[in-house]
């Protein structure tokens, strides 16, 4: 068998020294100035509440959330994660109120449950015909 192909290959040589990237300190004073409102203590408890539940059930989520209101007014990384926690979850509770994400599911669970009990009020000739024999 032999292999009929072009063997003219171009080859380029590398640069030996990697590129220089400079990069900038970010204080953060600055990164801190953009959000100055604290999170609510509800969305402290939340929060510290699920991640608890995620990795370790409810004793632990039970823990983390008394844990994360001790914590929220400490400083410190502890207290620094703690309001983040507490500000992801305060954003995920508005998006949620936005979309209507609760009268949402609501509605589902009605048609869900509900299609069944509902009379159908177009009803052809052969579902009359079922029902009255």
């Amino acid at each position: 068998m032999t292999m009929k192909g072009d063997k003219d290959f171009t080859f380029e040589p590398v640069p030996t020294d990697p590129p220089i990237v400079e990069a900038e300190a970010v204080h953060p004073a600055t990164a801190a100035s953009k959000s100055a409102d604290p999170p609510s203590d509800t969305g402290i408890l939340v929060g510290c509440g699920l991640v608890g539940w995620v990795v370790g059930g409810p004793f632990l989520a039970l823990l983390t959330t008394l844990g994360g209101n001790f914590a929220k007014s400490k400083p410190g990384p502890l207290g620094d994660c703690t309001r983040a926690i507490g500000k992801i979850a305060d954003s995920a509770g508005k998006k949620a109120r936005e979309e209507d994400l609760l009268g949402k599911l609501k509605a589902s669970i009605r048609s869900l449950f509900g299609r069944n009990t509902q009379v159908n009020p177009q009803r052809c000739e052969t579902c009359e015909r079922h029902l009255q024999s």
